[in-house]
């Protein structure tokens, strides 16, 4: 009960003082000397063992991993989970132990107290905290204090608080990177103090004691941490690491560094000499930011002596600033009449009758009545004929290869002349500038010998000399009158 009441007071006194040094002043009366840093991230390997009432075997291996975040340059608090396998053996008693923990504790860097550095090469760690463990323990030939119990068997995982204490020396081998050797001793609270081994001096005439644990081990400490979001600074080091001193120092470095100020201004131009690369000026001259007199046009003639403060550049001037031989300015209406004059001479490139292309107005099977999907591709048509007055269009009749060849010429003649008829019809386009050719069923599109959509068509071509053909012989083709439709077409 005496080690868990001094070991809880020692936690509050190291806690409460490190907060109290983080204690900010009231704003505005105190510049804070201590950056934004970094935290560590440490991976621990060493041997564990356990010192109690059977000799400690070597090796035990053990590890863990924790965090450190400093409170300041002195102080800091860590925490970590450990895991530990250890082994005891004395005769022909023999236990194994299995313990897995997690702890809190106050690192104090000593020698970080003095200031004679900008950076720790080595630290001097010394820490104490309190954690949470569970652990097991088989055990062969070890008398219980229970009599009942048998001398080999194991001691199931019970969960303890328990007392840390420790010291170590950590070597910064880079602002990302140092290395650290220490050594924790662990003292478990309560009546399982004494059970890390399993022997309670059962039946011997030996005081039962608490068996320690202790871990020597190599740490392997990493630095986290990026930019700072409020200051948009790179985080330092962690602040035990860094001179307290180091950022005054710095401060009173530059502040040294400064000139001594002298108001002296030679030439009253506004300039100070200090910083007046030309300290005598005219009077009443204009100058500027380096107190050298104005020359605004760079031609060698300051503005207090230049008439033409503006000349244009390019030419030469005289005493006075004045550019010498500048051309008379364009006027606007030099302008429009060059601007007019380059726009009429603009060729623009007449349309190529070669280069429109139509749609092709496709047909029902065995009809040449113009179904309304087709509407707007004569309309089409009839738009860039509107369009192209001098523009004249074949109009070539097909089939598919359902029918005979005679019907079919007949049936093809029916198509071209229907959409012919309906373009003069409706859309008011002169008859002459339509040529009626028929093709029949020797020209298809698909490849195919029964009915096909594609190939019943007429295709409208620009007319490169081509002749109006009569209708073919043969007897009436193809249905025709109203308009044709059907499911697919969408009535």
């Amino acid at each position: 009960m005496t080690v868990r009441k001094l070991s809880s007071a020692l936690f509050f006194v190291l806690v409460s003082y490190a907060l109290s040094a983080q204690e900010a002043a009231p704003t505005g009366t105190y510049r804070s000397f201590s950056p934004a840093d970094q935290w560590e991230l440490g991976v621990d390997l060493g041997l564990p063992f356990v010192v109690g009432d059977i000799d400690a075997k070597f090796p035990g291996f053990g590890g863990g991993l924790h965090v450190r975040k400093s409170l300041d340059h002195i102080f800091s608090l860590r925490f970590g989970a450990n895991y530990f396998a250890t082994e005891n053996e004395q005769d022909t008693k023999n236990s194994k132990n299995t313990w897995v923990s997690g702890n809190a504790q106050v690192v104090v860097a000593v020698n970080n107290f003095r200031f004679n550095k900008p950076h720790r090469k080595l630290l001097i760690n010394v820490f104490a905290g309190v954690g949470v463990d569970n652990y097991s323990t088989e055990y062969e030939n070890i008398d219980q204090s229970d009599p009942s119990a048998p001398s080999t068997g194991e001691l199931d995982g019970t969960t303890n608080g328990h007392l840390e204490l420790g010291a170590g020396i950590a070597y910064r081998i880079s602002p990302r990177f140092n290395i650290g050797l220490e050594h924790t001793i662990y003292t478990v609270f309560g009546g399982n103090a004494d059970l890390l081994d399993s022997d309670e001096n059962f039946n011997r005439s030996v005081t039962t004691y608490r068996d320690v644990l202790q871990f020597p081990h190599l740490s392997l400490n990493f630095n986290l941490g990026g930019t700072d979001k409020k200051t948009g600074l790179k985080k330092s080091e962690p602040l035990y690491w860094a001179n307290p001193m180091s950022m005054v120092g710095e401060a009173i470095t530059a502040l040294e560094a400064r000139p001594i100020y002298d108001p002296t201004d030679t030439d009253g131009d506004g300039i100070i000499d200090a910083i007046d690369d030309e300290d005598n000026s005219p009077a009443g001259a204009r100058v500027d930011t380096k107190g050298v007199t104005m020359d605004s046009d760079a031609d060698k003639v300051p503005d207090y002596k230049d008439k033409e403060p503006y000349s244009p550049p390019g030419y030469s001037v005289d005493a006075n600033g004045v550019a010498q031989g500048v051309p008379k300015y364009t006027t606007e209406s030099d302008v429009n009449r060059i601007v007019d004059a380059k726009i009429a001479a603009i060729k623009f490139p007449e349309p190529k009758s070669n280069d429109w292309f139509f749609p092709n107005a496709n047909f029902a099977y065995n009809s040449y009545a113009l179904r309304y999907s087709e509407y707007e591709k004569l309309y089409q048509v009839a738009t860039v004929l509107k369009q192209n007055p001098t523009l004249k269009v074949v109009a070539i009749g097909n089939t598919d290869h359902r029918g005979s060849e005679g019907y079919n010429n007949v049936l093809s003649y029916n198509r071209a002349k229907a959409a012919i008829d309906f373009l003069v019809s409706q859309h008011g386009i002169d008859r002459n500038r339509l040529i009626l050719n028929w093709a029949g069923e020797s020209s298809t599109i698909v490849p195919v010998n029964g009915a096909n959509a594609t190939n019943r068509r007429v295709e409208f071509r620009v007319a490169k000399g081509e002749t109006e053909m009569a209708r073919p012989e043969g007897p009436e083709a193809g249905r025709g009158g109203k308009m044709q439709g059907n499911k697919d077409a969408g009535y």
